[in-house]
């Protein structure tokens, strides 16, 4: 059904509900996992990664991004679609609630990791096209703030690698989307002080253990670039 869209029935509103029964599916998994990891019994693996329900969620999450009808590929175009642009926000959302629980960031070819990398990378890309417009974002979906939010405490995991490797190219990079996402989630304050109090959890000790000693340079210097991508590439 999330991945059947007969041309008679599909528009934007259908398509943000699939979207929604998807971010559900992941909740509703991980709550099982979380459950079943607590009744564990010694000896024995819950581990979600050999799941096949768990890779099961991930290729419906994918395939239902790349088999969006070509009519509704783009939510912002001449007008902005609230609903499809949701539609096309949640995926990366539900990706990233799946992976994040199983992502190492300090490993490039963790699986996990390269899914929230481009997940976060294609909401930024979202960010970047409805700030291309005059749109006003009061009018979009009230749950637009949290993917933003959910992408922008996604920024801050990839920034302490950063941070903690010294790599100033990405820091600046990172930082400069970290302040994107800010700037769009507007007057949500709750949601840019869970941001700023992340940040000082996972950044700030970091910076001052960096202050208090000698940091040898290692060559790790890299391009800016608006991707988070090669924030695994040291």
């Amino acid at each position: 059904m999330l991945l059947h869209h007969p041309s008679l029935t599909t528009d934007s509103w259908t398509l943000y509900v699939k979207a929604t029964i998807l971010m559900s599916q992941v909740r509703n998994f991980n709550g099982r996992y979380r459950i079943k990891s607590k009744g564990q019994v010694s000896g024995t693996s819950s581990e979600p990664l050999e799941s096949e329900d768990f890779w099961r969620l991930d290729r419906t999450i994918h395939d239902f991004t790349e088999q969006i009808p070509s009519a509704f590929r783009e939510p912002v175009d001449t007008k902005v679609d609230p609903l499809l642009y949701m539609a096309h926000l949640l995926p990366h959302v539900a990706m990233i609630q799946l992976h994040d629980p199983h992502a190492d960031f300090y490993d490039p070819g963790s699986v996990s990791t390269v899914r929230l990398v481009n997940s976060v990378d294609g909401i930024l890309d979202l960010i970047h096209k409805i700030l291309a417009t005059s749109y006003d974002l009061i009018y979009l979906d009230h749950a637009t703030s949290f993917c933003w939010f959910v992408g922008g405490a996604t920024i801050i995991r990839c920034l302490k690698v950063a941070t903690e490797r010294d790599n100033q190219d990405l820091i600046l990079t990172l930082t400069r989307n970290l302040q994107t996402v800010k700037y769009v989630i507007g007057m949500n304050l709750n949601y840019i002080k869970l941001l700023n109090d992340l940040y000082d959890d996972e950044i700030t000790p970091v910076n001052k253990h960096n202050a208090g000693q000698l940091v040898q340079s290692h060559g790790l210097r890299s391009e800016t670039s608006a991707s988070i991508s090669e924030a695994f590439v040291f």
